[in-house]
């Protein structure tokens, strides 16, 4: 998405900002998936392994019991790409934070004062 789309979808509405997020954030993690396997992220999927929650430590144990018991690997990939792709996520809604920072360093002051107004609405 260009800056200029990107400035228009958020001066446009918030039904519009929201669709340029899911997609921009979309685009993130398609882009930075094989960073994220390559090592070359901020984080990588042992890390995100290892920040699990109790709710999630219960599945990854019944996914690496399944696969030990039964020889299913399935429960554990599918697992381990849930993992990943929250992961992923979560840093695509972070960075998203930076790209609205640049966008609106590319803003005129008009532009900006509008965009203020209509979140504030």
């Amino acid at each position: 998405m260009t800056t200029e789309t990107a400035v228009l979808a958020i001066l446009d509405s918030k039904e519009t900002e929201a669709n340029a997020k899911a997609e921009w954030i979309a685009e993130w993690v398609e882009n930075n998936r094989p960073l994220l396997q390559a090592g070359l992220l901020e984080t990588d999927p042992a890390t995100l392994l290892g920040e699990l929650g109790s709710d999630q430590h219960r599945q990854y144990n019944q996914a690496i019991w399944l696969m030990m018991h039964d020889g299913e690997q399935t429960p554990l990939m599918q697992f381990i790409q849930q993992v990943v792709d929250a992961g992923l996520t979560d840093l695509a809604h972070d960075a998203w934070g930076y790209h609205l920072a640049a966008l609106h360093d590319a803003m005129s002051d008009e532009q900006w004062e509008q965009y203020q107004k209509r979140i504030a609405a």
